[in-house]
Formats: structure tokens, C-alpha cells, sequence
């Protein structure tokens, strides 16, 4: 059941990694997170403040919102999107250069996590 444990040549197999591309992949994936999620968050709320004072100018009589002409706009927006193959050619691109795009990945959900 036993037995001498397997050796490793650490060398050789960190040779074979592209640590340069890990490293830079897993930075600009941080700092891009990061600044994604800080992003977002302001656009949250800056998409809170407009809707909510949509909401005050149509109560008053101001203004008319249409939303079932805001729904519509809205779903042509996102067929047009998937006819374009959109996703599509994203997905492509992260995965062109798939060390840095894992790396990237990666870094971007920690930073993310951490904004």
C-alpha cells in the first residue's frame, strides 16, 4: 500500500507554464474587476435615481412612460445581439489565449469579489 512517493521535477514543470501570462492575465483580470464592480455599482444606483424619478415625473403628470414600448425596445436589443452572435464572439476572444484568459478570469472575479 505503500511506497516511495513520485518525484516531481519542479523545474521542468514550471518551465512549461506561461507564468508570464498568469501573472499579467491574473493583475489586468484584478484591477479590471475591480473597477467593473465599482462601475456597476454606480450605475446601479445612478439607474435607481433616473427610474425613480421617472416614476415622481410620471406621477405628477409630466410625463407618459410608454413600457410596453421600453419592453419591446429592450428585447429587440438583445435578439439583435444574439442574431450578431455577440456572446459568441466574446466567448472567442476569452478563450483565443486561454493561460491569460483563465488568468484574466480569475483575477477579474477575485477583484470583483473584493471591490
Amino acid at each position: 500500500m505503500g511506497g516511495p512517493a513520485p518525484s516531481f521535477d519542479w523545474q521542468q514543470l514550471l518551465s512549461g507554464l506561461p507564468v508570464g501570462q498568469l501573472g499579467f492575465g491574473g493583475m489586468a483580470g484584478l484591477v479590471a474587476g475591480y473597477a467593473a464592480k465599482k462601475i456597476a455599482r454606480l450605475a446601479a444606483v445612478l439607474l435607481g435615481v433616473l427610474f425613480f424619478l421617472l416614476q415622481i415625473l410620471a406621477y405628477e403628470g409630466w410625463i407618459t412612460i410608454h413600457w410596453h414600448e421600453v419592453q419591446r425596445s429592450a428585447d429587440e436589443f438583445w435578439l439583435r445581439a444574439q442574431e450578431q452572435g455577440l456572446w459568441e464572439r466574446v466567448w472567442d476572444v476569452v478563450t483565443g489565449n486561454l493561460p491569460f484568459g483563465g488568468a484574466f478570469t480569475a483575477g477579474f472575479l477575485i477583484g470583483f469579489r473584493l471591490g
